[in-house]
């Protein structure tokens, strides 16, 4: 598979005039999603060398006894990180990025011994009209991006197959329980060999990259420019098709975009996507909380 690099072109997206939810922006430069790590030097594993795989593919639909992004869920909430950790790495090599909707779920792992501390150094929020409980922000934050106020992620069609750009499905306000879920909180995706944060995988991965998250003036965007994470997500066979299994780090983006994580090896978050119809499906009649949600429509598209 020929790697994929950085485009020094920034993406810019199509919608349609008047319509806030979707009006047009400049996307950042692609070569803004590859991570830095503070580590010991180590080869990445090798991809192996077979054709890589079709988002369609029937042989990655393992029907009624597959994997959803629920099973993953209750394997996380149980602490089965070795079995998600032995499934990250044995990833499937995919031919493109994901496209459209998909269902999501997520466990938060909050470590406020060790990372946390490390993320209020950059936390300067301030409100003449009310005090802010920084941990607690940060608590919040991670509920609304991974937990119970998040249903998952739009990635959006792309002219370049391995770089788009995409938006999480979230309620809209952090205090009112039946608001609606919109797409906020912005990011840059690649389609990569490997990254320095996921060495062990055998597969290619999918990196979102939180530099630039802010659509509209949204608190929760608001708080992401200062609490930053990274994800890096691979492709697994699933009931409806495949499936990804991400992870997310805590750290800070420089000028250009580039990530750093505050501790490689540490965690913030776990989570779970499916693009496949059958998963929408299911999520809309057994997963839901009659909450409204409001679509990109029409689907912009990136042209790089």
């Amino acid at each position: 598979m020929k790697k994929q690099r950085s485009s020094k072109l920034a993406p810019k997206v199509k919608r349609k005039a008047g319509n806030p939810a979707t009006k047009a922006t400049k996307t950042r430069a692609s070569n803004r999603s590859a991570a830095k790590v503070k580590r010991k030097t180590r080869k990445p594993n090798r991809l192996v060398a077979v054709a890589p795989y079709n988002h369609g593919d029937p042989s990655l639909q393992t029907g009624a006894d597959g994997l959803t992004v629920w099973t993953l869920q209750k394997m996380a909430q149980g602490k089965q990180f070795n079995e998600l950790d032995d499934l990250f790495n044995k990833g499937l090599t995919m031919d493109a990025l994901p496209v459209g909707l998909a269902a999501g779920t997520g466990v938060p792992l909050l470590d406020f011994s060790s990372l946390i501390p490390k993320a209020l150094n950059y936390l300067t929020i301030n409100s003449r009209y009310f005090k802010i409980d920084s941990k607690q922000l940060v608590h919040d934050a991670l509920e609304y991006i991974v937990g119970r106020n998040w249903r998952g992620k739009v990635f959006f069609p792309s002219n370049n197959r391995s770089v788009s750009e995409g938006r999480n499905r979230i309620k809209e306000s952090l205090t009112l329980p039946r608001s609606p879920i919109v797409p906020m909180a912005r990011f840059d995706t690649m389609l990569l060999d490997s990254d320095p944060l996921a060495v062990d995988t055998t597969s290619n991965v999918v990196v979102l990259n939180y530099a630039h998250p802010q659509t509209r003036p949204y608190w929760l965007e608001l708080i992401l420019t200062k609490i930053q994470c990274y994800d890096v997500q691979v492709a697994v066979r699933g009931k409806y098709g495949p499936i990804f299994l991400g992870k997310t780090w805590l750290g800070t983006y420089d000028e250009d975009g580039q990530f750093t994580a505050f501790d490689p090896g540490q965690l913030i978050a776990r989570y779970f996507l499916d693009f496949n119809d059958g998963a929408i499906k299911e999520q809309r009649e057994e997963h839901w909380d009659g909450s409204d949600e409001e679509f990109v429509d029409p689907m912009p598209y990136v042209e790089n």
